[in-house]
């Protein structure tokens, strides 16, 4: 049995995003979370930092480039390529006002499977026409990439402090500075389109960073923390929604330590498994399908709330049990370094 409520606060997490969701997809505005954020925003900030911790702490124990990516490989792309050839192969037929014969010649459906490999299209031909967000599938899984994205930052970081003998205090104190940098600065580069994916890259450096911090003697976190100090200011200060951001990010760190210190969420969450990456990947479709069907039966909001946690709680129960905790059979066993 698991000594901690990590399973129980990703679960809350993802449950944040698909309440957030079910009044965007009525066309209703999403609620604020205390001022600082969506309810789905602010899961979202819980679900990076919280990986942050999780995957700096397995490149630590194992620093090792190609079992770390088969690891995270696996908790990834096997239930994404189960919900992707679901939506393109059974949702579309199903759902889409096109005949088969349009449904399948349209580049727009083959397009999707891209989805499965990181490569994010939003729509598929003919669904949901008459919602709220027509022809949108799966607006959560926007943040896979970003994620990987993550990932690979953590890989590339970890092997040139590997290569180049750094010290993690000095690799981690930089890489704060540099992430909050680029996340109050890329936007008006880019494009605003993507303050959130830069902003969430912070947030995954954060959690990092808190991971460091559990496992590294006191004395040895000075550099680390004075350039923390220094890029949580920025983080606070620079750009328009600082304030908003730095306070999301203690909360979301606050969160993550108690979870990580109390165990009784183990006990609600053991006997089903990890349903929150289900919940998460699944739940915008199923919310989709509630609107399109939903339509002219007269619901409440709280009906279509119960309808699309319920549904998306089965699936995410079926995705973990018969595919996630097969998959990660085949992780590979971490080996010590020579």
């Amino acid at each position: 049995m698991n000594k901690n409520s990590l399973d129980l606060l990703r679960l809350v997490a993802a449950a944040m995003v698909l309440y957030s969701h079910q009044y965007a997809l009525l066309g209703l505005a999403e609620p604020s979370f205390l001022g600082w954020n969506t309810f789905g925003g602010a899961g979202v900030t819980i679900f990076f930092f919280l990986s942050g911790y999780l995957v700096w702490s397995s490149w630590d124990r194992d620093p090792h480039f190609w079992r770390f990516f088969q690891r995270r490989s696996l908790r990834i792309f096997p239930a994404l390529w189960v919900v992707v050839l679901l939506s393109v192969f059974v949702l579309g037929p199903v759902v889409s006002v096109l005949s088969l014969r349009d449904y399948f010649a349209s580049p727009m459906t083959w397009s999707y499977l891209g989805t499965a490999v990181l490569v994010p299209a939003r729509i598929l031909p003919g669904l949901f026409t008459a919602n709220h967000f027509p022809l949108v599938v799966n607006g959560s899984l926007w943040t896979l990439p970003v994620e990987f994205m993550c990932y690979c930052t953590i890989a590339g970081a970890g092997l040139v402090m590997l290569a180049l003998k750094l010290k993690q205090d000095v690799l981690l104190g930089v890489a704060l500075v540099g992430v909050v940098l680029v996340a109050s600065y890329g936007p008006p580069v880019i494009g605003s389109f993507y303050t959130p994916h830069l902003e969430m890259v912070a947030v995954f450096w954060w959690g990092a960073f808190y991971g460091f911090c559990l496992k590294t003697r006191p004395k040895r976190v000075g550099l680390a923390l004075v350039l923390a100090a220094l890029a949580f200011i920025g983080f606070a200060l620079l750009g328009p929604r600082g304030l908003e951001r730095a306070a999301m990010l203690l909360l979301a760190a606050l969160l993550v330590h108690l979870a990580r210190n109390v165990a009784a969420g183990a006990r609600m969450t053991d006997p089903l498994g990890d349903l929150s990456y289900g919940v998460y990947i699944f739940a915008f479709p199923v919310q989709q399908l509630g609107a399109h069907y939903g339509r002219g039966l007269g619901w409440s909001f709280n009906t279509y709330l119960c309808v699309s946690l319920l549904a998306t709680l089965g699936l995410a129960y079926a995705s973990w049990h018969g595919v996630e905790k097969r998959a990660l059979w085949f992780k590979p066993a971490s080996r010590s370094i020579a």
